[in-house]
């Protein structure tokens, strides 16, 4: 393990120069992030609104944004961001600013060209000149340095539709290498900050038209796609980790071909396996776009077979997606924050009349919220104009509308499966700063489990350390729990060396934090059901105890009457 010099380590830890005290830690590939994917309006007051939903400012850890080149210098007078600022970029600006008043770390990632800087001078999925693209990401970095601390180069690079003009070779030199190369020099210039840089996730469209260079097509041009990265040593060696889309694409849950990359979660298993083999154990894994459907178009998927497409098969995809990658090691997830135009409807909330002038303007519009507070808009919109005479418009009918008959709980401001993405958020801890722990199934450092209770043909144990309250959370879901059995779990007290996070290749050396032997910890526990109509808490039961002491290196809990949803807490006793 290469141990930082002290002074480093104090460098950084004030990564984050703007940042307020709650988000001053550095983040790395071992620290842990269940977000959301925020796309601003470009409404001061609506930004403002959202950051302070539960949804952003109490459960998220991280929020990621994409940065399209054409909107955000659309002509080269923007590239001025200190006398041209682009509204486009206040509104990310003024969001990552939110974020970062709230603890949450931010992530940006890539795409577009503005038709002034492309090949062909057009704007849009075109090819840039070269040598345009890495200045665009150091004025970005530049800018975002000490508030953004990870950026994805570009988004679904294996299809030619994404970058028209470019083949494979421009994409791994001059995206790829070079635009991490321009990120690292701002970020290693003085105050040396961390930064984390990965490459671009993968559209699972199976039909699309592949990019030139690479093999085959869909899932056959996703396996070259990572073959060539991790063959390109020099790229390898700027960029910390690959990237996957997590989507319920085409069966409900990332299919491709149904062979090579039947679902999103062997598709992790993919890259994790080809990075194994060429010996990249310090490379990690990150999500890129991710989605899931809620509403009755085609774009949903009846995964529970009661006939109908609706919130009940996302709340249905959102507990076998999170637990399938989360268990597996993915350490970053996010969901939309919000319905907005898109022809997808993946928002894990609902828009609301945050302002009361939709309901001015369309009182048909918007219903009461179950919860008081700013009406819930119930009609799929885009909206004009400043936010002082919004002009709200109904998407096209091609555009797959909704209405409230398509909500499962018309007033509830959110979504049904923003419960089931609230559950597994208590992994990431929110603002707080937490790391990976055991994996299940890894030797050594295991998330061990016995008991009658824990069974059905749908299990996840996920563990995490809570560097901030110094304390390690369990998550266990078991579909087949009612009530009728019993649960053991033991965890490792302290963090071990682990295959992939916590080790010789980590950033910071966080190996041994915790619990030693004879400390005193208490326990907590709460076991419950998520009603699959409501989203409410049912047959809840907290329990725990208090001054147990470590022995064996081992934290342990046993949890009588199991439900499906667990969570278990282990706190040093004071």
């Amino acid at each position: 393990m290469k141990k930082l010099p002290f002074v480093k380590i104090l460098i950084l830890l004030g990564t984050f120069l703007n940042a307020s005290s709650k988000n001053s830690y550095t983040w790395t590939t071992d620290h842990m992030h269940i977000g959301v994917r925020w796309q601003p309006f470009g409404l001061e007051k609506c930004e403002i609104y959202d950051a302070n939903r539960p949804l952003i400012k109490d459960h998220s850890s991280y929020a990621q944004f994409w940065v399209s080149w054409q909107a955000a210098e659309p002509n080269p007078a923007n590239t001025d961001y200190k006398n041209n600022l682009s509204g486009y970029l206040k509104a990310i600006n003024h969001a990552v600013n939110l974020c970062v008043e709230r603890g949450l770390h931010t992530e940006l990632v890539m795409w577009h060209c503005p038709a002034w800087a492309s090949e062909n001078g057009k704007g849009g999925a075109w090819k840039p000149r070269a040598g345009e693209y890495p200045k665009f990401v150091a004025r970005i970095a530049k800018y975002f340095k000490g508030r953004v601390g990870a950026y994805q180069l570009y988004h679904e690079v294996n299809l030619q539709g994404m970058m028209n003009g470019a083949d494979m070779n421009f994409i791994k030199e001059e995206i790829f290498t070079k635009g991490a190369k321009a990120i690292r020099a701002v970020y290693e210039a003085e105050p040396r900050t961390h930064v984390i840089v990965s490459t671009s996730g993968t559209s699972p469209c199976q039909p699309c038209e592949a990019r030139v260079g690479l093999k085959g097509g869909g899932a056959m041009a996703v396996d070259d796609y990572y073959d060539q990265l991790i063959s390109d040593k020099e790229l390898m060696s700027k960029v910390d980790a690959l990237n996957l889309n997590i989507s319920d694409h085409f069966n409900g849950y990332g299919m491709m071909d149904g062979a090579l990359i039947p679902n999103c979660w062997t598709q992790y298993d993919l890259a994790r396996q080809k990075l194994d083999q060429r010996d990249y154990r310090s490379k990690k894994i990150l999500s890129s776009e991710s989605w899931i459907c809620w509403d009755g178009s085609g774009n949903n998927h009846d995964v529970n077979a009661d006939g109908k497409r609706d919130e009940r098969d996302a709340f249905e995809k959102t507990i076998t997606i999170f637990g399938k990658v989360l268990e597996r090691g993915l350490n970053t997830v996010n969901m939309p924050w919000c319905d907005n135009s898109s022809r997808w409807s993946m928002g894990l909330t609902k828009r609301v009349d945050y302002s009361g002038q939709i309901k001015k303007l369309k009182p048909e519009w918007v219903i009461p919220s179950n919860y008081g507070g700013p009406g819930v808009i119930t009609r799929k919109l885009g909206i004009h104009g400043p936010e002082t005479s919004l002009k709200p418009y109904e998407v096209p009918e091609d555009g797959l509308r909704f209405s409230e008959v398509d909500y499962i709980n018309p007033g509830d401001p959110n979504h049904l499966h923003y419960y089931v993405w609230r559950w597994y958020s208590q992994i990431a801890g929110g603002s707080n700063e937490v790391i990976r722990h055991a994996i299940a199934g890894e030797r050594g450092n295991d998330i061990t489990t016995n008991g009658n209770g824990f069974t059905g043909n749908e299990q996840y144990k996920i563990s995490s350390y809570n560097r901030t309250e110094k304390s390690f959370t369990v998550l266990v879901y078991s579909n087949g729990a009612a009530g009728t059995g019993f649960l053991e779990v033991a965890i490792p007290a302290t963090i071990q060396n682990g295959k992939y996070y916590n080790n010789e290749f980590s950033k910071i050396d966080f190996r041994g934090e915790g619990f030693r032997n004879g400390t005193k910890y208490n326990i907590s526990t709460i076991t419950k059901d998520i009603n699959e109509a409501t989203g409410k808490d049912e047959n809840v039961s907290s329990g725990g105890s208090r001054n147990q002491i470590v022995r064996d290196g081992t934290l342990k809990v046993r949890i009588g009457k199991l439900r499906k949803f667990t969570t278990i807490k282990f706190t040093k006793a004071r």
